[in-house]
C-alpha cells in the first residue's frame, strides 16, 4: 500500500509595514494621475480587488521614488531571508519539532535573485543538519507555492521516513517599476503584497492528506507571466 504524504504544520510571516487600500489609492493617484487622467476611473480597480490590507518590506513612500535593480535585489535578499526564517521556525514550532528533524528544505521564490540561494543562506542562520537535501525553485510565479508543495509531497512519498520543509516567499512590492505607467503596473499596485509561508510535509504523523497533484504547461504561453 502506498504511503500518503501529510501536511503536518503550516505557518506564515509578514513584514512590518502594513498598507491599507485606503492609503495606497492616494499614492497611486499621485503616480498615475498625470498619465491616466481622472483618478476616479481607476479607483474601481482597488474596490474590485477586495483587498483591505497588505504588508510590505518597505514603507509606502518608497514606491514614490525610482530604485535600481541592485538596491531592490539587496532588499529582496535581506527581507526574504528574515521572513523565511520566521515562517520556518513557526512552522516547526507548530509541529512540535526541532530544526534538526528537517531532512529536506525546499525554498520557492520568483521576485528576486539570490546566489548563493535562499536555502543555503537560511542554513547559515538556523541549525539545520549539514546533510539536508536542498531544492531552490525559481520562476514559477503565482503557481510557485502549489508546485513547491507538490514537490515536497512527491519527495515525502518517495522517502516516507523523511520530513520536508517547504518555504515560499514573495516580495512583490519590490518588483514595482516607478517609471512604468502601464495598466498592468497599476493593477499590480492594487493586488500584490509581501509575505512568506512554510509547510512541513511528511508521512510520519497526522495531518491533512496530500492525495494528488499535477501540472500542465500551455504552449506559446511565455508572455503570460511578467
Amino acid at each position: 500500500m502506498q504511503v500518503q504524504p501529510q501536511l503536518l504544520a503550516l505557518a506564515t510571516a509578514v513584514p512590518d509595514h502594513r498598507l491599507t487600500q485606503a492609503e495606497v489609492i492616494p499614492q497611486a493617484a499621485r503616480l498615475f494621475g498625470g498619465v491616466i487622467g481622472n483618478t476616479k476611473r481607476f479607483e474601481a480597480i482597488y474596490a474590485n480587488a477586495e483587498i483591505d490590507t497588505r504588508y510590505s518590506c518597505v514603507p509606502l513612500d518608497w514606491y514614490g521614488e525610482a530604485h535600481g535593480f541592485t538596491e531592490r535585489n539587496n532588499l529582496y535578499i535581506e527581507n526574504a531571508l528574515a521572513l523565511i526564517e520566521q515562517a520556518a521556525l513557526r512552522c516547526l514550532d507548530n509541529a512540535g519539532l526541532g530544526v534538526d528533524t528537517v531532512d529536506g528544505l525546499i525554498v520557492v521564490s520568483s521576485t528576486g535573485v539570490a546566489t548563493p540561494s535562499l536555502d543555503a543562506r537560511l542554513m547559515e542562520r538556523l541549525p539545520f543538519r549539514r546533510d539536508v537535501e536542498r531544492l531552490p525553485i525559481f520562476g514559477l510565479g503565482c503557481a510557485g507555492g502549489v508546485l513547491g508543495l507538490a514537490r515536497g509531497a512527491a519527495l515525502a512519498r518517495a522517502e516516507p521516513e523523511r520530513h520536508y520543509l517547504v518555504v515560499v516567499v514573495e516580495l512583490c512590492g519590490l518588483t514595482f517599476r516607478h517609471a512604468d505607467r502601464s495598466k498592468s503596473n497599476l493593477v499590480a499596485t492594487a493586488l500584490f503584497g509581501d509575505g512568506a509561508a512554510a509547510a512541513l510535509v511528511g508521512c510520519r504523523g497526522a495531518g491533512v492528506a496530500l492525495t494528488g497533484w499535477g501540472e500542465y504547461t500551455w504552449p506559446a504561453s511565455l508572455d503570460v507571466m511578467g
